[in-house]
């Protein structure tokens, strides 16, 4: 090991030769100036942190996973810790807020892309990877198909695990934190499929339960859901005016877009972002069939332009985890009482603007 990065979630983070300059690569260093979580730091103002270092944690994390399924190959654990450095390299400014503006295009089809075109694939050919080791790289970062465990991705890969404490410490919230070390030490590898042992159920349920009210409690936040939805608007506008080329938006920082809105900061779009100058929740609901009534009761009387909507949906498990109980790979779905009584987060939500904001109120309280 060549370098070492003092990190709050994992102490410190070792890295080689190869990571070093991967790292000092510019699509990396770029992630030094995207927030992890877009602008929910308007909200949770210590929420700083960005996709540089949960990278860094994120290939940390996926070698500490591949010595708990006994992968020995020291190439193979290098190929999945540099999968998980570079996982996120694909992401535009503010993150999951603005892959809108991709088209039909993602993240990890973007960071595929940088992988090949931005000089990363030559710093691995320089120290011995071959084009199948990088095709494997591209592939366990960027979700494709692959023969081997879900260590970044799925639904207790490095990624999640890394963001969701991660998350959770920055937000100054307890809801992300889980018993870490006893998940960790309880993954195995059992006729090819990553799961967990058993004796560790509760443990999983915590991050299961963690990870639900993120999403409800932080993600979800009524205030961070319409500043993102701002946001667009900003950025939608910005890219109609030319101030944006579509074509290298996966190149800005959020820098870049902060640094525009505040040469507009005089524009009511741009302040309703910096300045929190939003429209303000009206109505909220779980019930899809009354959102629907309710917004078109408002939209008859105010019009779109004075109201904003909202869907967050999320369900509980995106897949399900199998569980090893010293026979037999089990359901954790079935299993879990717990688990199994949670429902799927789904919030509709209206918005007002602020002019209107007790008017609308009291129309709803008429109309619910």
């Amino acid at each position: 090991m060549l370098k070492e990065f003092s990190d709050p979630i994992h102490e410190l983070i070792k890295v080689d030769h190869c990571e070093v300059e991967v790292i000092n690569s510019l699509p990396l260093q770029r992630l030094r100036f995207i927030k992890q979580l877009g602008v929910a730091y308007l909200v949770f103002p210590s929420a700083q942190h960005t996709r540089f270092e949960h990278s860094l944690g994120t290939m940390e994390l996926a070698g500490k996973i591949c010595q708990k399924l006994g992968i020995k190959d020291s190439k193979l654990l290098r190929i999945f810790r540099l999968a998980g450095l570079l996982h996120d390299i694909g992401h535009t400014p503010f993150s999951h807020t603005t892959e809108v503006f991709l088209g039909d295009r993602s993240h990890e089809s973007l960071g595929e892309h940088v992988l090949y075109e931005e000089g990363i694939a030559d710093i691995l050919k320089k120290h011995g990877f071959s084009e199948e080791d990088i095709c494997l790289i591209s592939s366990l970062a960027f979700k494709k198909e692959s023969s081997l465990p879900k260590v970044i991705t799925g639904e207790f890969g490095a990624d999640r695990l890394d963001y969701l404490r991660r998350d959770a410490y920055f937000c100054g919230t307890s809801y992300g934190f889980f018993d870490y070390g006893r998940l960790l030490e309880n993954i195995l590898l059992i006729e090819g499929i990553k799961c967990v042992h058993i004796s560790a159920l509760r443990s999983l349920e915590s991050f299961v339960i963690g990870r639900y009210f993120m999403y409800s409690q932080v993600y979800f936040h009524k205030v961070v859901r319409i500043l993102n939805l701002h946001l667009k608007e900003v950025l939608e506008d910005l890219l109609n005016r030319g101030y944006i080329e579509p074509e290298n938006f996966h190149r800005k920082t959020d820098a870049h877009i902060i640094d525009l809105m505040l040469h507009m900061a005089h524009e009511e779009k741009v302040r309703r972002v910096l300045f929190r100058e939003h429209f303000r929740e009206v109505f909220s609901t779980g019930s899809r069939e009354v959102f629907e009534f309710v917004k078109n009761k408002l939209l008859e009387v105010y019009g779109k332009e004075l109201l904003r909507f909202d869907t967050a949906l999320k369900r509980v498990l995106d897949e399900d985890i199998p569980l090893w109980d010293e026979r037999n790979l089990l359901s954790f779905k079935e299993v879990s009482h717990i688990v199994a009584n949670l429902k799927d987060i789904e919030i509709y939500r209206i918005y007002a603007h602020p002019a209107i904001r007790e008017e609308a109120k009291k129309l709803v309280y008429k109309l619910t």
